[in-house]
């Protein structure tokens, strides 16, 4: 259980470096995301080789045509929430950003709420209310600093709101699939998105051999060990152990970003960011006591 863990919090600590890597680097967002996308689906096949040889009933199970449907679905979503919050490193703080896309599991609430009139419980409902009051916290203090953050950490939030549709669309067909088939087929389908993403805008695929180094990072790190870890866990630890382990994210990259980029964080930012964890916390506590329903994270 103690290694378990260990590999839970390698991942979120992966996760967390995202920033870093995408602060340093020089060539168009569309473009790193891209090269990091397809670094990280060639590096998943060998991963997906090994795991399909155990023979473990989740590793032989086909995809069905409705499993394609939505992790084609997924990648479409993740590349969005990439290149979103890429994006928002432009305007904002790594660690704002990071506080900002953290708040997809309020999103899983109202999306509940609106779309399938799943009320919310009060706890649910007070966790959602701390959180917005410590966003807008942090968002008040973001444009004291510079109007310009404000954009950034909308682009955060639209990030947030994909991410939620890319976890939701795991969760489905994560309860037959293993995750390392699973995650070849999102940043498979995810890296054809972003590529033609890149196409499209005319960002192009040129890269420096600095960019080159950096994208491995991006996919080796923040990716692999990342992404993948954590969808891994959802497989063997309780959910809400996992979701809960989300709240570490942002303190982790608010770490990175001052020790790596020497972004000092204001003590209103840091304020409004514990208060808005501690809300995001509350949602995501109560969404996993909740019964099991079709948007339950």
């Amino acid at each position: 259980m103690t290694a378990r863990y260990a590999l839970l919090a390698l991942g979120i600590a992966g996760l967390s470096m995202a920033g870093i890597f995408y602060s340093f680097a020089h060539a168009p967002v569309v473009t790193m995301v891209a090269y990091r996308m397809l670094f990280a689906a060639a590096l998943m096949v060998p991963v997906a080789l090994v795991a399909r040889s155990t023979g473990a009933p989740q590793t032989t199970a086909r995809f069905t045509r409705a499993d394609l449907w939505v992790t084609a679905g997924a990648g479409l979503l993740f590349a969005l929430d990439l290149v979103v919050w890429a994006s928002s490193l432009k305007f904002t703080t790594v660690a704002s950003a990071a506080l900002f896309v953290s708040t997809h599991p309020i999103f899983v609430a109202l999306l509940a709420w609106l779309l399938f009139r799943e009320r919310p419980t009060p706890l649910i409902a007070a966790g959602i209310a701390i959180g917005i009051v410590g966003i807008s916290i942090v968002a008040w203090q973001d444009v004291r600093l510079s109007g310009r953050a404000l954009i950034g950490d909308g682009l955060a939030l639209l990030a947030a709101f994909a991410e939620t549709g890319y976890l939701l669309c795991g969760r489905s067909v994560r309860q037959r699939i293993d995750a390392p088939r699973y995650a070849l087929g999102v940043y498979a389908s995810c890296a054809a998105f972003v590529c033609a993403i890149a196409l499209g805008s005319g960002a192009g695929f040129s890269i420096s051999r600095h960019d080159v180094l950096l994208a491995i990072g991006l996919a080796v790190v923040a990716t692999v060990l990342g992404h993948t870890l954590v969808s891994q866990s959802l497989g063997y630890m309780p959910a809400a152990v996992v979701a809960a382990s989300f709240l570490a994210q942002p303190l982790m990259a608010a770490v990175f970003s001052v020790i790596f980029l020497a972004q000092m964080i204001p003590l209103t930012t840091a304020l409004g960011g514990i208060i808005a964890l501690a809300g995001i916390g509350v949602v995501a506590y109560a969404n996993e006591r909740r019964p099991a329903e079709p948007l339950e994270m």
